[in-house]
């Protein structure tokens, strides 16, 4: 993809591509970025529909939801896999994917 400055294929000592050293490479940036499901230049995020990020905190949650009632966040755990906060995210229009951790889009996928 132009723009995106990632060396795919490495060269080995004689100037030859060097196939394991490639993959070994594509393996380190799917552990380093934390990848979950395989990468696609057309998804919900590229199209601005979804978002990616890690959720924490400390004590009750307070937050409103889309129509402006409070919502009190008590259960656990406290973090993206909790389905109270997914319920509050519904209302705004927000899905939050369970088998995904950071993963919110605009239907779940």
């Amino acid at each position: 993809m132009d723009g995106v400055d990632i060396q795919w294929v490495h060269i080995d000592s004689d100037g030859n591509p060097d196939p394991t050293t490639s993959v070994l490479a594509a393996a380190q940036m799917v552990a380093g970025y934390g990848i979950v499901f395989k990468p696609a230049l057309t998804s919900r995020h590229t199209q601005g529909l979804a978002i990616d990020m890690s959720i924490t905190w400390q004590g009750n949650l307070s937050i409103r939801n889309a129509v402006g009632d409070l919502v009190v966040i008590t259960s656990s755990p406290r973090n993206g896999s909790n389905s109270d906060l997914w319920s509050a995210g519904v209302t705004y229009g927000v899905i939050k994917l369970a088998t995904d951790p950071p993963h919110w889009s605009s239907d779940g996928h």
